[in-house]
């Protein structure tokens, strides 16, 4: 495409492209005024709300088309200080510029919203969008002030943008999503076909359909009461903040158009409402009943728990809008009721009718009153004195009912304000506050030497373990997976450990571990010179190789880039088998000569010729899978690892082939190598053995519940569960709120003992943190349960913390370092480590592998 027709086609294009992402609790933000036909089309199709967010562009002095930074609704600002600086504008001139905008911005955010507060932001995956963008300045300070109200995930939404506007712009936010960059971009309009300015009015009106379209059912609810069948009109709002319940007067009626005015204005502000007659027909034609307060009381409470035992409107806080002798009714009921109401609003009511229950009215009430209604302004004030928690507004002008122009909009601002001023905590409460809850309900304190005996008893029954971890250089990480493992070993019969590490090198371990080389352990993990050798030459796997000797139990490398270690095994193995098969080696392989072990230099070589050496490692793969071992003279043992050898010679081709041309082809190589070779282990090892896996948590993790499955990523612990079964799989995460961590500056770079700063607000780690500092506990453990899963643990996002051996902790708010993560989904169980210490490392001879991973990085 080279141009769009007009905002509304590229809006239908970005909602096409956004619908295919896994979003939780979609919201969508438009920066006037052209980007709100744009996020029109959007919100339409995903069917969600849409609200606008204020920004100004702070136009230089004598060149308002200039921008020199950007202010927005609530103050934030952003400026270009080469551009201030060169044209050397005063501090005292940007400030008037910045208050003139933000004056600008309180003007049309009243005209847009109206009386309607912005949406909520907490823990909603926000789609902000625009209709493209230059510089990128007020984009930047929308995603900012949204980043503080504590997003699930921030996306920006583009038709068009230049590249460097983007890479500015993916610092912010956590996807951009962008249709079209062209190369010469020079201005936003130059891409469309029509492009006129957006006028208020359409901004308006857009705004108001989509508030409208938010009731997504209308349906009729038949309340009981004895002989008598009564009918409610239900508007259910989707994500509902609340139910109100009207309760009319005397000679009005569920089809009042000032009821039905109300509550459609009350939809719109994301409130629920039920509309019905307290009386039959024939009921309603005896004048008594009008004002028996007591029966319309208990017709009320009858509705409210009609709704209550509904599953759409169950959770939902109820709250009660009176006029005339309703609201004597809804304020008896309020006091009668087995559900507790939130809220009371009285519209020209009778309060004074209730009686003795006004001294019992719980709920907070609010009476508004048109001021020359003086009859009934007088029965209010009285009433009001009786009332613990009430408020009298007197609309000026306004007689009994509101006719005058003016009057109930004005009832309406004041009902709608109250009900979300008063919603109830725990409806009001941050997703924050709710998830930090659900961890204290599920977390079991790291405290003593029995701390994990619930996490060890609900992982025990699987037939794999896997233990991650949140970086490659954290004490704790490893001592708490050694005694996991240990217990495991030891109480439940567990038969081997398999690490995110390669096969030659752990093949030496197993020799000390049967004692079949002499050596120290300290002297073999020094050995070790795959950088970063830090990873598993430190002092925790050393006490775990002691361990495993003790218990004589294997531990096998499942990893994938020993190239050229693993051609050396397979020659080894050749020239003690038999000499035609050491030329047949010796031959293959020598493809491989020419770049003197230097995958680089292979994959150099690639780029002219693509064919590279795959025919011949899978030549010589071919031909030691086909050995029979009576045919040999070695042990089953030594053919398996000879094949095994094989199998990563050609899998590890595979993996440097892919890398050089990009995408999730590499990594996926390597983690589906590292599933076969345990699927293979396991084989080995019989059908009733158990197996430990020790790698980082995004390999453990299972994909599935991250970002990685939208870009085409897989993982050892998502294709662990599809392979060998939910059931046969434990997945154990870890993470940490502070500390310090072993890392280098770059790749191949020297281990550096650095400051893991606190995890970034809002994001998983965070919440641990505060359910932590409640708990009065280091750390904690929690077990997934179903009951995790279908709370906000199970259902939302959250960035998760993940270091590589990589890590610059300057660029720590940068999305690379924390994965979307779905926590209840992605592990079964998981252990939090409030502040951590570096792993110490054993001095080693170390060689670099010269290309860096590929997802997220250096994991």
């Amino acid at each position: 495409m080279e141009r769009f027709e007009n905002r509304s086609q590229a809006g239908q294009l970005l909602a096409a492209k956004i619908s295919e992402l896994k979003l939780q609790n979609p919201l969508v933000i438009a920066l006037p005024r052209g980007g709100v036909p744009v996020a029109y089309e959007i919100a339409s199709l995903l069917q969600c709300p849409l609200d606008v967010m204020m920004t100004k562009k702070i136009g230089a002095p004598g060149n308002a088309e200039y921008a020199i930074g950007a202010v927005g609704e609530d103050g934030t600002s952003a400026y270009n200080k080469e551009a201030i600086a060169a044209l050397k504008i005063e501090k005292s001139v940007l400030r008037k510029l910045s208050e003139q905008k933000a004056l600008e911005i309180r003007e049309q955010i009243k005209k847009f919203r109206g009386n309607r507060r912005p949406e909520t932001i907490a823990g909603k995956d926000v789609i902000v969008v625009d209709d493209g963008l230059a510089t990128g300045a007020t984009m930047i300070v929308a995603l900012r002030i949204l980043r503080k109200n504590h997003p699930g995930r921030l996306i920006v939404a583009l038709p068009v943008a230049p590249a460097e506007s983007l890479e500015k712009l993916r610092e912010e936010a956590d996807e951009v999503i962008c249709l079209m960059s062209p190369k010469n971009f020079l201005a936003v309009g130059l891409w469309y076909d029509e492009f006129d300015q957006v006028p208020d009015e359409e901004v308006i009106r857009l705004l108001e359909e989509t508030r409208t379209a938010s009731v997504i059912q209308e349906m009729e609810v038949p309340i009981e009461d004895d002989k008598v069948s009564l009918t409610g009109d239900l508007n259910l709002v989707a994500n509902g903040k609340g139910l109100i319940i009207f309760a009319h007067g005397s000679g009005s009626s569920r089809k009042s158009p000032r009821n039905q005015l109300v509550a459609s204005e009350l939809n719109k502000m994301g409130l629920s409402t039920l509309l019905f007659d307290l009386l039959s027909e024939e009921e309603s034609q005896n004048r008594a009943n009008v004002f028996n307060i007591p029966l319309l009381a208990r017709r009320l409470n009858l509705a409210t728990e009609t709704v209550a035992r509904m599953p759409e409107t169950e959770n939902l806080p109820i709250g009660f809008f009176g006029a005339s002798t309703g609201a004597g009714a809804a304020l008896m009921a309020a006091t009668q009721s087995a559900q507790k109401i939130f809220a009371v609003v009285s519209r020209g009511g009778r309060p004074d009718l209730a009686g003795d229950s006004l001294q019992n009215v719980m709920a907070p009430t609010l009476l508004i009153v048109g001021g020359n209604d003086e009859p009934t302004l007088t029965l209010n004030r009285q009433a009001a004195t009786k009332i613990k928690s009430c408020k009298l507004i007197i609309v000026p002008g306004a007689t009994h009912l509101f006719e005058e122009e003016g009057a109930m909009s004005e009832v309406v601002e004041h009902a709608s304000a109250w009900f979300l001023n008063q919603l109830p905590t725990a409806t009001a409460q941050h997703p924050e506050e709710m998830v930090v809850t659900e961890l204290k309900k599920k977390a079991v304190p790291l405290q003593g030497i029995n701390s994990l005996d619930s996490l060890i008893e609900s992982i025990a029954h699987s037939r794999i373990v896997m233990l991650g971890e949140a970086t490659h250089g954290t004490h704790e990480f490893y001592t708490l997976r050694r005694i996991i493992s240990e217990r495991l070993i030891k109480e439940y019969d567990f038969n081997f450990i398999a690490a995110e590490g390669d096969w030659p090198e752990f093949e030496r371990i197993n020799q000390y571990i049967k004692e079949t080389i002499d050596v120290s352990a300290s002297d073999l993990l020094k050995d070790f010179s795959r950088w970063p050798t830090w990873m598993w030459a430190n002092v925790e796997v050393l006490s775990l190789i002691e361990l495993l000797k003790r218990e004589e139990i294997p531990f096998y490398g499942l990893d994938v880039y020993s190239l050229f270690e693993s051609i050396d095994a397979v020659k080894a193995y050749a020239e003690r088998q038999d000499l035609d098969l050491a030329l047949a080696v010796e031959g293959a392989y020598s493809c491989l000569d020419p770049f003197q072990r230097d995958e680089k230099a292979y994959a150099r070589h690639l780029l002219q010729f693509p064919e590279g050496c795959r025919h011949e490692v899978v030549s010589i793969l071919r031909k030691l899978l086909r050995l029979r071992l009576s045919e040999t003279h070695n042990t089953q043992e030594e053919l398996f690892s000879a094949q095994q050898n094989a199998r990563i010679v050609t899998n590890a081709e595979d993996y440097y082939r892919r890398m050089l041309f990009g995408g999730p082809e590499s990594w996926n190589v390597r983690d589906r190598h590292m599933t076969d070779t345990l699927d293979m282990l396991l084989k080995k090892a019989g059908p009733n053995s158990k197996c430990i896996v020790w790698a980082h948590n995004s390999h453990i993790g299972d994909y599935h519940a991250t970002e990685m499955a939208p870009q085409g990523y897989v993982n050892l612990g998502g294709l662990a569960r599809e392979r060998f079964g939910i059931n046969a799989v434990s997945l154990v995460g870890f993470g940490t709120y502070q500390g310090k961590v072993l890392a280098a500056h770059a790749w191949e770079g020297q281990e550096t003992e650095m400051t893991l700063p606190k995890a970034k607000e809002a994001s998983f780690e965070w919440f641990c943190h505060k359910a932590a500092v409640d708990l009065k506990a280091p750390g904690f453990s929690i077990v997934f349960d179903a009951e995790a899963r279908e709370g906000h643990l199970g259902k939302r996002n959250y960035g998760h913390r993940a270091v590589g051996v990589v890590y610059d902790p300057t660029h720590e708010n940068k999305a690379l370092n924390y994965v979307p993560t779905i926590p209840a989904q992605r592990y079964d169980a998981f252990i939090f480590v409030d502040e951590t210490t570096a792993i110490q490392p054993l001095k080693t001879k170390s060689t670099t592998l010269e290309f860096p991973e590929t997802w997220p990085g250096g994991l």
